[in-house]
Parts: C-alpha cells; structure tokens; sequence
C-alpha cells in the first residue's frame, strides 16, 4: 500500500521560487526516504540524503518542513494494538499506513492505518470511521480485505487491512511490457472490484492507479483497490454520525477527479464519479500520459475547475503522437508506434472518451456499461460508444466561446444584411433587364411576321402576274412590248 504524497507520478514539480523545474520522481523518493529516516529518529542519514542530492536538497528539505508542520511526521511507533510495526508504508492527509506482523491468532503481514495526531476528532474521525465501516460491508476479490479496528490508548482509531505487496497498475504494466489487451483484461479486474463497491452502495471517490496495486498470485497479476478513505454512502448512512464534507472541501486528486468532483459538493458526486475515474486511468493504461498536464491542474483551484469542465484533452490515440519517446512507449506495450495507434483509434478512443465525458449524462451511466464495452471490444464486437456528434461539437463549442461566437453571429448577420440588401437591389435589375429582354424579343418577332406576310403578298402578285401574262395577253397580237413594260412595272412595285 502506498500513501499520497500529493506529487503525480513522472511530472515534474516547480519551485519555490516559481523557477526551473525539479524531476518529481527523484524529488519524491528523496523525499520517502528522508521522512522513513526521520521517523525512525536517524537525523544523520537524513542529513546524508539531502548532500548526496544537493540540486533536490533545498526543496527536500521545504516538503520536511511542510510535513512538520502539519503534524504528518511523527516517531514510528513500535507497537499499534497487538500489531508489531516494521516499516513505514505511507503517509497521507488522514494519517499514516504501516506495515506491521500480527502474531495471533495467524501469523501474517497486515497493513495498519492509524489516523494522525490531532484529527482524532471532527469530520476526519468520522471519515475514518465511514472508511472502516466501508471495508467492512466489501468482500471481493480485487478489494483489499479488512481484518479488525480498534484505538490506541490515547484515543487515536486504527485498522487493520490486507497488506498488498503490489505497485500501480501503471508501472505494473509498464514493467511486464503487458499489450493491450493484457492491459484490458486486467482493468476488467479493476472494474469488477468497483461494480462490487457500488453495489454496496460505496463510491470510491479516489481511483487512480495508486490505489490500485498490482499484486501477483499462482503466477497471475491481481489488482486491488485500497484507501477508501473519501468514499461515500450512497444509500445508506455508514456511521452513526452524519458524514458532512464542507461545500466547497476539495477531497480527491486533481488528475483523475471528475468535473462535478471537482465543483466541491458532496451531494452531487454519484457512482459516475468513478466511472470518469476510471476513464483517466483506462487513459493513462493506453497512452503513458494522463489527459490534462498535472502542473496545469494543481495551479490553483479556479483552473482546475476551468479545465475539467470545458476542455476536452485529445483523444488518446492523438495523444500518442505526442508521446515524447513514441517508440519507448509502445515497447512497453510490445508493439510498434504505428500499431499502437492503429489499435487505440476509434473504438478505444471512442470508449476512453465516453467515460470521460464532462457531462455526466453522457458518460456510461454505470460500471457494467464501460465494462461490457470493453469486452465486446476485446471480442471484435461493435462498442456502443461513437464519436460525438458534429451537433454536440458544435454545442460544446457554442458552450465553452459563448462570447466570441456571439460577436462572431453579430458580424454574420450584418454580413447577411448588407447581402440581402445587395441581392434584392441585384433581383430588381435583372428582372427589369429580363423585362425589356421580353419586349425587344416581342418586337424583333412582329417585325418578322411582317417581313414575312409581306413577301407573300409579292409572290401573289408575282403569280397573279404570270397569270395574266401567259393565259390572257399571250394571244393578242403585238403584245409582247405590254408584257415587257408589265413585268417592268412589277419589278419597280416590288423594289
């Protein structure tokens, strides 16, 4: 079991003086190492850490100060109820996680969580409480198991849980270079172990691949989820106190929360919570990186809030091209870059992005659902989530440029306006140019139809002419000088 120290995984951390940034992988484990020692009383070695790392020394030594100050570092103890501590596991806003030997009435490592000095009280010990009763309603597989609870002598509540000697599934996957569809497989796990929570009525509320650890049995890797220490009742009450969280608390992490998690209201967070949770993760399985950079989410509340409900990160088959070292990552998933993106594109693109959607309506409205999306994918099966609609892209981005898109239809329908007003002026012409197209067509045809009835008259009298000429005049003596002037005549009438 591991804590939070608060830090994601292989980002990187700023400052204190806002300057460059430190390695967060290093930073972290300095950091471990140095709390494990102070808290077995060692100052030497704590002292020897920070000058084998003098460039992460000065901010190590701001994280121990912190962590003093808030009362997160303190002695190991030796003895938690009948529980023999060895090591330290982790540390976390509630309190500290150690690993220790039970002796009766079976031999075994168990994992033991002691609320902290000082927030043995209050809403944090009713949290405690609803974490323990949570464990207690669970019994599956893929959920760590919890054995027995109790207090120490000075009032401070403990329990005892399954010890899981396991690493995120992240590097669990990453380390066996498992390809997708081992990686698949294996989330179905993830899934199960949730669907059974829900069904209890528990929602997580913290599901990210810290807490949920990868553990090998007969062989075979087993993921369980751990630390419900934010879950939530559902449908039943989970102590005798009411279990408040203050609006506006912010109980979660920043990378794998959703956006109505994000809003700080606790009664509008629902078993989708999860869902989306385990979208980011299903993400961070396919492509190495998380949707949204860590460092732009831990900025300051009014970001975060800002960017989990209108951005939406890249599909993770685009994010793949981003990768900085595409060829390194899909080594890790024994494949090749171009493969890698061929098999996430669409389906699992479409899958990863349902789960995610920032509209819970639009998300998969349970566990099952993602689940049994992902197998009919693994089965070649058509999946039931798509690619989003041009009328909701349209929509969301209406949503998210209200503004501009409002000055922007303001200069349209002035453009559209002035068009009209230069159409109309444009139909007028052309009908009126069409108008005396019609007249001059109308003319131009009365002028052939004269022409034409008037040359039928010369040829009647042409052959009225002839007539005379040769049937009645041709017989009469001397007449051949009249039929010369005739035609003569004609010829001028005609002309």
């Amino acid at each position: 079991m591991h804590g939070d120290t608060g830090v994601s995984r292989g980002e990187h951390s700023p400052g204190r003086d806002g300057g460059d940034t430190l390695p967060t992988d290093e930073l972290e484990e300095l950091v471990a190492a140095c709390v494990e020692a102070e808290v077995r009383g060692d100052q030497a070695a704590v002292e020897a850490l920070l000058s084998a790392r003098p460039s992460l020394a000065p901010a190590a030594r701001a994280q121990i100060d912190d962590l003093r100050r808030s009362g997160l570092l303190e002695e190991q103890p030796e003895q938690i109820g009948p529980y023999r501590i060895r090591s330290l596991l982790g540390r976390g806003g509630m309190g500290a996680v150690y690993l220790a030997e039970q002796e009766q009435p079976v031999r075994r490592l168990v994992a033991v969580k002691l609320i902290k000095r000082g927030m043995d009280t209050g809403e944090v010990a009713v949290r405690f409480a609803a974490e323990r009763q949570a464990l207690a309603l669970m019994s599956h597989e893929h959920i760590a198991k919890m054995f027995d609870a109790g207090a120490t002598p000075d009032g401070r509540p403990y329990f005892v849980m399954e010890y899981v000697p396991g690493v995120p599934i992240t590097e669990y996957s990453d380390a066996h270079r498992l390809d997708l569809d081992q990686r698949l497989a294996m989330f179905l796990q993830v899934c199960a172990g949730v669907r059974h929570a829900h069904l209890k009525g528990i929602v997580h509320r913290d599901l990210k691949p810290s807490n949920v650890l990868v553990t090998e049995q007969d062989g075979r890797p087993v993921p369980k989820i751990i630390d419900f220490g934010i879950a939530k009742a559902v449908d039943q009450r989970l102590t005798a106190d009411s279990l408040r969280t203050t609006a506006g608390m912010l109980l979660g992490t920043p990378e794998y929360m959703s956006p109505e998690q994000a809003g700080g209201d606790p009664f509008d967070v629902d078993l989708r919570t999860d869902v989306y949770s385990l979208g980011v993760i299903l993400y961070e399985l396919l492509t190495g990186t998380l949707p949204f950079a860590p460092q732009r989410l831990r900025r300051d509340y009014g970001q975060l809030i800002d960017i989990l409900r209108s951005e939406d990160p890249p599909p993770p088959s685009r994010q793949l091209t981003r990768h900085a070292d595409t060829v390194e990552m899909a080594r890790r998933r024994s494949t090749t870059p171009t493969l890698l993106r061929r098999r996430v594109r669409r389906e699992l693109d479409w899958i990863c992005c349902r789960a995610m959607e920032k509209e819970r309506n639009r998300r998969y409205a349970s566990v099952d659902e993602l689940a049994a999306d992902i197998r009919r994918y693994l089965a070649h099966e058509p999946v039931l989530a798509g690619p989003p609609s041009d009328l909701y892209r349209i929509r969301k981005f209406v949503r998210r440029y209200r503004v501009q898109v409002g000055a922007a239809v303001l200069v349209l329908a002035a453009i559209v306006a002035a068009l009209g007003i230069s159409l109309n002026a444009l139909a007028k012409e052309a009908r009126a140019n069409a108008l005396a197209a019609q007249a001059l067509a109308g003319e131009t045809k009365a002028r052939a139809a004269a022409e034409h009835d008037f040359q039928r008259a010369l040829d009647a009298v042409e052959q009225l002419m002839h007539r005379v000429a040769e049937e009645t005049l041709d017989n009469l003596p001397h007449m051949t000088q009249v039929r010369r002037q005739l035609a003569a005549d004609a010829a001028a009438f005609c002309r």
